[in-house]
C-alpha cells in the first residue's frame, strides 16, 4: 500500500527573475503583483548573428559582496551559480532559517535546471584560443559543470546539507518536487531547500531556439514586441527564452513544528514517452496518464480543480499538444463542465528551471488568495482549447486544488495536483 502523501510547508521563498519596468524581481510582494496582474517581464534581446529580440532576461541585478558572496567567490562563479546563491539565500532569510538551523542529516538542497552554466563555454574555448589550455586551470571544474551551481550555493552560504543536481527538460522543476517529496514521504528528509536556475540567453541556446525547422516549427519569437508571446491565443508567435532563479523552502510540519508557511499535498507523477522527434515532445499520452494519475492520488476530479496551470508557451505546436491532452483526459474522466487556464510563460519567458517553481507558488498562492491570474498576453482565445483562458484582471479560484501540466522535450512529462490547506507565508 502506498505511504500517505505528505503534508508539506512551503516556509520561505527568494527570487531572482525578470521584473516590471527594467528592475529585477527579488521579492515575494513583486512576483505577486506581476503574476496576478499578468504584467509582461520579458526585454530586449540583441545580438548581432541571431534574429531574437525578446527574452526574460534578468535586468537591474547584480549579486552581492560578502553578503551573501566574498569579491572572489563573485569572480570564479557562474552567473548561473551566483543568481541560484542569491534565490537560496533569500529564500532561507525569508524562511527565517540560517545556516546553523540545518540539521546536515535531514535537510537537501536541490539545483534543478536544463543546462546550468552553460554559457561559460564560450568563454572557456576563448580562453584556450587565446592564451592557450594551461590557462583555463580550474575554471571548468569551478563554474562550468551542473554540480558547480549547487556547490557554489553551498559553499558560499556555508550550508551543511546534502546536495543533488537534477537536469532536464521544460518539466525539470516539477520533476525535482516529485523527487524531494519522494524523500520527505521515505521519511530520510525533514526540510528541503530547492532552487531552480537557468540562463538560457547565450548565443548557442538562443541560436538553437530561433531556427526553423522543416515542419515549421520554431521555439522562439522573433518578435521585438513582448506582447506577442501569446499562449492560449489564436495568433502565436513563439515563446521567450530567458534566465533567473527560484528558491524554495519546503518543511514536514510534523518535523519542524510550527511555523509560518503555505500547507499543502502535492500528487505529482512523472513519465516518459519517446515519440517520433527527440527534440519535440511526444504524443500525450503519458501527459493524459500522468494527469489520470494525480487526479485519483488526491480523489479528485477535473470539477474539483479550481484552475489547470499549464507550460502551453506561445507555439501553436505545444498549443495543440496541450489541447489534445486536455481532450483526451475529458473523454477518459467523462467530465463535460468548465476548466479554467492560467498560465505565466509571458510573464518571465520560458525558463526550464524557474518554470515549475513558478508554477508551484503561484498555484498556491492563487489558492490562498481566492483568485486565479489571467493568462498573460491571450487576447482572443484559441478556438481549439476545450478549457477558457483566465480573462485580464483574473477570477475567484472556487476551489482548493488546482492541476499543474509539464512536458518536455523528448516526452518528459510531469502533472501534479495541489492541494492548498492553509496557512500563510511570512
Amino acid at each position: 500500500m502506498p505511504a500517505e502523501i505528505p503534508l508539506l510547508r512551503l516556509a520561505g521563498t527568494g527570487f531572482v527573475l525578470p521584473g516590471p519596468d527594467g528592475r529585477a524581481c527579488t521579492d515575494l510582494d513583486t512576483f505577486w503583483r506581476v503574476v496576478s496582474d499578468g504584467t509582461s517581464c520579458l526585454s530586449p534581446y540583441t545580438h548581432p548573428e541571431l534574429p531574437l529580440r525578446i527574452a526574460g532576461t534578468v535586468d537591474g541585478w547584480a549579486p552581492r559582496i560578502d553578503e551573501p558572496l566574498s569579491e572572489r567567490q563573485i569572480r570564479r562563479s557562474s552567473r548561473a551559480g551566483l543568481m541560484a546563491a542569491e534565490a537560496v539565500h533569500r529564500a532561507l532569510a525569508h524562511a527565517e532559517l540560517t545556516a546553523g538551523d540545518l540539521d546536515p542529516e535531514r535537510t537537501v538542497l536541490v539545483a534543478c535546471s536544463l543546462q546550468f552554466a552553460f554559457p561559460e563555454s564560450e568563454r572557456y574555448h576563448n580562453l584556450v584560443r587565446d592564451k592557450g589550455a594551461a590557462a583555463l586551470g580550474m575554471e571548468y571544474w569551478l563554474n562550468g559543470t551542473p554540480p558547480s551551481v549547487v556547490g557554489t550555493v553551498a559553499s558560499g552560504l556555508r550550508l551543511p546539507c546534502q546536495t543533488l543536481s537534477v537536469a532536464g527538460s521544460c518539466n525539470v522543476a516539477l520533476r525535482t518536487v516529485h523527487l524531494v517529496q519522494q524523500m520527505f514521504r521515505c521519511g530520510d528528509i525533514d526540510r528541503a531547500v530547492v532552487v531552480g536556475v537557468d540562463t538560457t540567453v547565450d548565443p548557442v541556446f538562443v541560436a538553437g531556439t530561433s531556427h526553423t525547422g522543416r515542419s515549421g516549427y520554431r521555439a522562439s519569437s522573433l518578435s521585438a514586441d513582448p506582447a506577442d508571446v501569446r499562449p492560449h491565443d489564436e495568433i502565436q508567435t513563439g515563446n521567450a527564452t530567458g534566465e533567473g532563479a527560484l528558491a524554495v523552502v519546503l518543511e514536514d510540519p510534523a518535523a519542524t513544528g510550527d511555523r509560518a508557511g503555505l500547507l499543502h499535498r502535492a500528487h505529482p507523477h512523472t513519465s516518459r514517452s519517446n515519440g517520433p522527434s527527440t527534440v519535440a515532445t511526444g504524443p500525450p499520452a503519458n501527459v493524459v496518464g500522468d494527469v489520470l494519475a494525480t487526479l485519483a492520488s488526491a480523489g479528485r476530479t477535473l470539477g474539483d480543480m479550481a484552475f489547470v496551470n499549464d507550460f502551453a508557451d506561445g507555439n501553436r505546436f505545444v498549443e495543440d499538444h496541450l489541447c489534445q491532452a486536455l481532450t483526451e483526459v475529458r473523454e477518459a474522466t467523462g467530465y463535460r463542465g468548465g476548466l479554467q487556464l492560467t498560465n505565466q510563460e509571458a510573464v518571465f519567458g520560458h525558463v526550464a528551471g524557474t518554470g515549475g517553481l513558478v508554477k508551484l507558488l503561484a498555484s498556491l498562492l492563487m489558492l490562498r488568495t481566492g483568485r486565479i491570474a489571467p493568462s498573460a498576453n491571450t487576447l482572443v482565445p484559441y478556438s481549439g482549447l476545450p478549457a477558457d483562458p483566465v480573462p485580464p484582471g483574473g477570477v475567484p479560484t472556487g476551489g482548493d486544488s488546482a492541476l499543474v501540466m509539464a512536458s518536455g522535450a523528448g516526452g518528459d512529462a510531469t502533472s501534479m495536483v495541489i492541494e492548498y490547506e492553509g496557512g500563510d507565508l511570512p
